[in-house]
């Protein structure tokens, strides 16, 4: 069987990926030809990953997204008349992992089904649309069809006159949603490869939560050998399963050949560290080990491989501090920094190596010896008796960050074995305190320091993905690190005696994307007895806080429509101040969850040629058409975040630019 496969691949950055080199060589050896549409000017990085195994390679703008590459190639770069050489043609774009088996079984299995298009999965009625509206559709990622439909004259005007959409939602509403029915009617014949049926639901409004988040079952029961990488950039608070994708990775690791490295390669380079963090659930909770045994204590005698580092600031800190390091010290070598000679001198009475140090912690690290040394730890001592917190709260600070990072020497032993055992991670960090004052610390606004830390991130030279609305894993200058990540990012900047210094205050809110700059992960670090603290402790504060939320807003079972509410509330108080009065665009679900707090709308509106009530909640409905474009009226859009968009559109046509998004 001759089969042409085009494959459409789009980065930010401009960057070809291993794991792209590794799809397109499984697919070699059963495509007579490949092209690869690059939605992007030119390649930096990374052309031999499709140069070795594509037969042409266009670069176009991307416009059209994916449809529009797709549409390009078949119009113009391949042309209807050579697509008749092929007996089958093959849609494919670079939004997954794969395959971990081998794809030509999937073939084999597909073409005795005898099949007019095909996909590796499908979604269920209502799917996405949460209005049991929505037809199946296989999904738009990985589209196969057969001779005659290629041939067709139906296929050949699908694709002619497609629209060049936008923005993504609506090439998923128009395209991914609508191609599937679209043919079928035509009486073409469709199924899917993996089975998805046993993860779907009976209420078609509940589609839009299935398969898609139980990637794990997918892969290890339901004959999916891929991993889409969306997946791992969902919400929580979206989502009706709870699945660390971790596991989905792992065991592609253990058991299949695949080399999980070229997963991890692109993951690193164009997720935020937080996404990946939370996603992955790089959470990790040790052993409190009991013992470690005489022959492994000497024979894995760590002096040469961790340095750890203490600033000391403050004299009741001193016996604290030197109660967590006497049963390391003898094991690794352990500095005190201080620019105080009065505490210098206890610890140097209690047998420790002290330094005279007047500086930064980044100067520090600066000029330490990195290169004889793997892992390093830095830590700080702590006020424990400051007129602005009880002492005990001090006290408990101070425990969050040396029980969690150095516990004693049975701890160390076990985060040197995951950064031994997990070559992805870079940096540990403590857990964010859930007590006291630094409960706050859960809630503080990232937005305020984003501009200027995003803005020194660029000036630093770091290749880190950055987000408005997602804060850093945590702030804090107390962690575990791998010296070549700092000797790396040293060199990079020129940085060292003499050197410029560098902001302290805007590195401690980077260090997570200076540990992705050099290619690797975050993680938290916790000792069992303290996960369990946290455990209790988050389980009390979201339950309280669902509770006030219950009260104060009515009862909703999911957390996101909350965050509608108070989107809402926000978007209410700025309205006010703004305009004069304001409408409400919507009448489903959201508008009347949000009209529970906003309740004075002038109306609701509803694009034209939808069907409407004339009142809703009380309130008149109008069609946009009939909204009065005076000066002094905002519309605050109570949508989903697809149909928001297509909406946006509708407003900027007609010129109104006084309107509020929920998402």
């Amino acid at each position: 069987m001759k089969r042409l496969l085009i494959y459409l691949t789009y980065d930010k950055q401009k960057i070809i990926d291993d794991y792209i080199g590794y799809f397109l060589h499984s697919m070699r050896k059963l495509t007579e030809t490949i092209v690869v549409v690059c939605n992007m000017p030119y390649i930096q990085k990374g052309i031999h990953n499709i140069s070795d195994y594509a037969d042409q390679i266009v670069y176009r703008e991307n416009k059209g997204l994916d449809c529009g590459g797709f549409k390009d190639a078949l119009c113009q770069f391949v042309g209807w008349e050579n697509l008749k050489k092929y007996d089958e043609l093959i849609l494919v774009n670079d939004s997954f992992y794969g395959p971990f088996e081998d794809i030509g079984q999937i073939f084999s299995e597909m073409e005795s089904r005898r099949l007019d298009f095909w996909g590796l999965m499908k979604r269920g009625n209502g799917a996405y649309g949460m209005t049991g509206s929505d037809p199946e559709h296989i999904l738009s990622f990985f589209y196969v069809f057969q001779s005659p439909l290629i041939y067709s004259r139906d296929f050949q005007m699908y694709w002619e006159e497609m629209p060049y959409y936008r923005d993504y939602m609506t090439v998923v509403k128009q395209y991914e949603r609508k191609l599937t029915k679209y043919f079928s009617d035509l009486g073409y014949h469709y199924d899917a490869y993996a089975d998805t049926e046993p993860n779907e639901s009976s209420n078609p409004k509940n589609q839009f939560f299935q398969c898609d988040y139980l990637s794990y079952e997918m892969i290890t029961k339901r004959k999916f050998p891929f991993l889409k990488r969306k997946q791992l950039s969902y919400n929580p608070l979206f989502m009706q399963t709870q699945e660390n994708l971790a596991l989905s990775i792992a065991y592609v690791e253990q058991h299949t050949n695949y080399d999980v490295n070229l997963i991890w390669k692109n993951l690193i380079r164009v997720m935020n560290p937080a996404e990946l963090y939370r996603s992955l659930g790089l959470q990790f909770v040790l052993n409190d080990a009991k013992f470690i045994s005489e022959k492994n204590r000497g024979k894995n005698k760590i002096v040469e491989q961790v340095q750890i580092l203490v600033c000391a600031e403050w004299m009741n800190c001193v016996d604290s501090v030197t109660e967590y390091l006497k049963t390391i010290s003898g094991f690794c070598n352990v500095q005190i920094y201080s620019k105080k000679d009065s505490i210098l001198k206890q610890y140097q009475e209690r047998r420790f190596s002290v330094n005279y140090f007047e500086g930064t912690d980044i100067e520090l690290l600066s000029l330490v010896k990195l290169d004889e040394c793997r892992y390093l730890c830095l830590l700080h001592d702590f006020d424990l008796s400051s007129e602005q917190f009880p002492s005990c709260t001090g006290k408990s600070y101070f425990f969050n960050v040396w029980e969690n990072l150095v516990k004693d020497i049975l701890h160390l032993y076990e985060i040197l074995n995951l950064f031994e055992t997990k070559p992805y991670l870079g940096m540990l960090l403590h857990p964010v305190p859930l007590f006291g004052q630094w409960i706050g610390e859960l809630g503080w606004n990232w937005e305020e320091r984003y501009e200027e830390v995003s803005k020194y991130c660029k000036e630093l030279g770091l290749n880190t993905v950055m987000d408005r609305d997602i804060s850093p894993i945590h702030v804090t200058n107390n962690f575990w690190i791998r010296t070549e990540i700092l000797q790396s990012f040293f060199q990079k900047l020129n940085v060292g005696r003499g050197s410029k210094v560098l902001s302290q205050d805007k590195i401690n809110y980077l260090w997570s994307a200076i540990v992705q700059d050099y290619g690797q992960l975050t993680g938290i670090v916790e000792s069992s007895f303290y996960a369990s603290m946290n455990e209790v402790n988050y389980h009390y504060y979201f339950r309280t806080l669902m509770e006030w939320l219950s009260r104060r807003y009515g009862h909703y079972q999911k957390f996101y429509e909350y965050k509608e509410i108070f989107r809402a509330d926000e978007i209410v108080d700025r309205c006010r101040k703004a305009h004069k009065g304001f409408y409400v665009y919507g009448t489903g679900e959201i508008a009347e969850r949000c009209f529970s707090w906003i309740k004075e709308t002038k109306a609701f509106i509803v694009s034209d040629g939808q069907a409407k009530a004339t009142s809703f909640l009380g309130k008149p409905v109008i069609y946009l058409s009939e909204f009065p474009e005076m000066q002094g009226y905002g519309i605050i859009l109570c949508l989903s975040k697809e149909n928001q968009t297509n909406v946006i559109e509708l407003l900027k046509e007609k010129g109104i630019r006084d309107y509020y998004t929920l998402y």
